[in-house]
C-alpha cells in the first residue's frame, strides 16, 4: 500500500548531509599548500637574491662607495676601495702606488687626505648611467662632476665570490682616476710644499737639463698649489705654481718647474764684485794689465813714453745668465768704453829737446764673469777671454 513516503536509495546523499571525503585525499591537501608556499618562498628568495645582487650588492655599489669616499675628500679611504686593497690600487700589494712592490711610498705623496682634501676643484659628484655584466666581470659607466662638467668614465669590475654561497662579491679593479704630474726640481732639493703639505720628494730620474731632476707624481682630480722653498739671501725657487689635474683624459696636467735662480741682491753683489775687479783694471798703467778686459799697446821705446794710464769713459751695464751648469752664470758688461792714453816723444834727434805728444787709443770693452751662486754666497771671476773689441 503506498504510503506517500520515499525510501532513499543506499548510495544517495540526504540534503543537509556532510559528505565523508577519503582519507587519503586529506592527507594530500595540506601537502599540496606546503608545497606551493615553499614555492612562493623559494621563487622569492631567489628574485630577492636577484634583486640584491643586482641592487645593494651590484657592481655598480662598489663603484659608488669609491666615489663617495672621493667626493668627501677621503683619498686614503678610496685607495683600499680600489684594486687588491693596499691602499695604493697599482695591483702590487706593497701600498705604495708606485707599482714595483717595494713598498716605499715615495710617489704617492699627492694621495693623502691632507694634500688631497686642500685641493680645489675636485669631483664633486657622479651618476651611474649605464651596468654591464659578462659572467664574472662587469663595466659600470659613470659621469664624474668636476668644475661643473661632466665626463664618462668606465670602471672594471671582477665578481670574486658569493657570500653565503648566494649574494655576490665585487671587487673594484680600476682604473682610478689618477693623473700624473710632471715636477722638474733642483737636484739639492729635498722637500716640496703642497697645499700647505711639506712632503718628502722621492729621488726621480735624471733630467734633459743638468742640475735638475724629473719626478712624476701621480694626483687625484683637482686642483694642487705647489709652494716653493724660501728663497736665501742668493737663491729663489720663484713663485708658487698651480696645477689642475683634469679627470676628463683629453686634457693633460700642467708640469711643475722649480729651478733656482740668482735673487736680484745675488746679481747686484755680482755686478758690484765686476765692478771693482774692473775699477782695479782701470787703475793699472800697463797698457795690457794681465786678466782685465782692457787691452792696448804702445808704440815706442820706453824711455819716449809718459804718464800711461787708463780712463774709465762708459761704465757697463751688466745682464746675467744662466750657464750650462748647475749653479753658474754668465755675467756680461754692456756698452762700456775705456781710453788708454800716454806721452810719447816724437824727436827721434837724441841731441835735440824732446817733444812730447799724447797718444790717446779708446776701447769698447768686452767683459764677462763667470759668477757661482749656492744659497750661501757667491764667487767672481772675469774670463781670461775676455778683452777690446778695437
Amino acid at each position: 500500500m503506498d504510503t506517500g513516503t520515499t525510501t532513499p536509495a543506499p548510495d544517495a546523499s540526504t540534503p543537509g548531509t556532510a559528505v565523508e571525503v577519503p582519507t587519503r585525499a586529506r592527507r594530500l591537501r595540506p601537502a599540496l599548500i606546503a608545497g606551493a608556499a615553499l614555492l612562493l618562498v623559494v621563487v622569492a628568495a631567489v628574485t630577492g637574491v636577484a634583486l640584491v645582487n643586482h641592487t645593494v650588492l651590484g657592481p655598480a655599489r662598489a663603484v659608488e662607495a669609491y666615489l663617495d669616499a672621493l667626493v668627501a675628500g677621503d683619498a686614503e679611504r678610496s685607495r683600499t676601495l680600489i684594486g687588491d686593497g693596499d691602499g695604493d690600487g697599482d695591483g702590487d700589494g706593497d701600498g705604495d702606488g708606485d707599482g714595483d712592490g717595494d713598498g716605499d711610498g715615495a710617489s704617492a705623496i699627492l694621495l693623502s687626505d691632507a694634500v688631497y682634501r686642500s685641493a680645489e676643484d675636485r669631483l664633486t659628484g657622479y651618476e651611474v648611467q649605464d651596468v654591464t655584466v659578462l659572467g664574472d666581470t662587469a663595466t659600470v659607466a659613470v659621469d664624474l662632476m668636476q668644475d661643473g662638467a661632466a665626463t664618462r668614465y668606465a670602471f672594471e669590475l671582477t665578481r670574486t665570490g658569493r657570500t653565503a654561497l648566494v649574494l655576490d662579491q665585487w671587487r673594484l679593479d680600476g682604473p682610478e682616476p689618477l693623473r700624473d704630474i710632471r715636477v722638474l726640481v733642483d737636484e739639492r732639493l729635498g722637500l716640496l710644499t703642497v697645499n700647505g703639505v711639506d712632503l718628502a720628494l722621492p729621488p726621480g730620474g735624471a733630467a734633459r737639463y743638468p742640475g735638475l731632476r724629473s719626478v712624476m707624481l701621480p694626483a687625484l682630480p683637482g686642483r694642487y698649489v705647489v709652494s716653493p722653498p724660501a728663497p736665501s739671501a742668493y737663491l729663489s725657487y720663484g713663485s708658487e705654481q698651480q696645477v689642475v689635474v683634469p679627470v676628463d683624459p683629453r686634457f693633460a696636467p700642467g708640469g711643475v718647474l722649480l729651478e733656482p735662480a740668482p735673487t736680484p741682491a745675488a746679481e747686484a753683489e755680482a755686478a758690484d764684485r765686476v765692478e771693482a775687479l774692473l775699477n782695479a783694471c782701470i787703475a793699472s798703467s800697463d797698457a795690457a794689465p794681465a786678466g782685465c778686459p782692457n787691452r792696448s799697446f804702445l808704440f815706442g821705446d820706453p824711455e819716449d813714453v809718459r804718464v800711461p794710464r787708463w780712463t774709465l769713459d762708459r761704465a757697463p751695464t751688466y745682464s746675467l745668465e744662466k750657464g750650462y751648469d748647475p749653479g753658474v752664470y754668465r755675467l756680461t758688461g754692456h756698452d762700456a768704453q775705456a781710453t788708454f792714453s800716454y806721452e810719447r816723444n816724437i824727436e827721434f834727434d837724441r841731441g835735440e829737446p824732446a817733444r812730447w805728444t799724447r797718444e790717446e787709443d779708446p776701447q769698447p770693452l768686452l767683459i764677462t764673469a763667470t759668477v757661482t751662486v749656492s744659497a750661501d754666497g757667491l764667487d767672481v771671476d772675469l774670463d781670461p777671454d775676455a778683452g777690446t773689441g778695437g
